[in-house]
């Protein structure tokens, strides 16, 4: 099994422990942001392989507009819980970092062993 699922599944149980434990759905938000966080490091991550692939010009218009996507899909979701949960803004805020943090330093040192493997 990739690292990077047992890293995704760990840090959601941990969360989801922690709101059985508190009893604070505030929590559920954290949960959102890391999913969202852990989804955003794997589309960047598979938009630098297929601009990779690409001439200077073509990979800086896809990776532009890729950014703009991730930028987009950030907003959309911390207006969602701003609109309908404004109490979980913070908890979000944190697990997005999170997720992005954990999913970034995961990949990094799979690729650190994968150098020193093969």
């Amino acid at each position: 099994m990739k690292s990077r699922v047992i890293a995704f599944w760990s840090g959601s149980a941990l969360i989801l422990t922690g709101v059985s434990v508190s009893g604070s759905l505030v929590l559920l938000g954290a949960l959102l942001g890391y999913t969202v966080g852990f989804f955003l490091t794997r589309w960047l991550h598979r938009d630098t392989l297929i601009s990779s692939e690409l001439d200077a010009i073509t990979a800086m218009k896809r990776m532009r507009l890729g950014f703009f996507a991730r930028l987009g899909t950030v907003t959309l979701v911390m207006t969602g819980v701003a609109r309908f949960q404004p109490g979980w803004l913070l908890s979000l805020a944190a697990g997005i970092a999170a997720g992005v943090l954990i999913s970034m330093s995961v990949s990094i040192v799979s690729k650190i062993r994968e150098g020193k493997e093969g």
